[in-house]
């Protein structure tokens, strides 16, 4: 079990449901047209003549903001399930504690720094959701 008191877990339960919500309105403003716009205003080196060229280059920064916005809120979502089964702050690999110093600058972080490594490591050096 992990070392931490109810009234602990139940503010990283407040962080990750605050974090859910403000994903969820991420994600569906991500929908809206006009993203794509604010995206292209962002970057001045794409050459502002080739309306093709720097619409393809929003959208597929949109996709990529939608593709990571999506895996970030099932990783709150996972989370908050762990919050509820009493499993919150430990490695769903080793099921060692999870340090506290990684769970504040990531409550949904779900594996402890040498399991993520190991998990990082078998991806091919890819980084997964911390």
């Amino acid at each position: 079990m992990a070392a931490f008191t109810r009234k602990e877990q139940e503010a990283f339960a407040r962080r990750l449901s605050e974090r859910r919500g403000a994903l969820i309105s991420e994600i569906i403003q991500s929908g809206d047209p006009d993203n794509a716009e604010s995206l292209r205003n962002k970057y001045e080196d794409l050459d502002p003549h080739d309306d093709r060229a720097v619409g393809d280059w929003a959208r597929d920064i949109g996709l990529a903001q939608f593709e990571r916005e999506t895996a970030e809120l099932r990783a709150v979502e996972a989370a908050l399930k762990r919050v509820a089964e009493g499993s919150f702050g430990e490695c769903v690999d080793c099921g060692e504690p999870i340090a506290r110093a990684r769970l504040e600058a990531n409550p949904s972080a779900e594996r402890c720094i040498a399991c993520q490594e190991r998990a990082e490591t078998r991806a091919g050096g890819v980084r997964t959701a911390l």
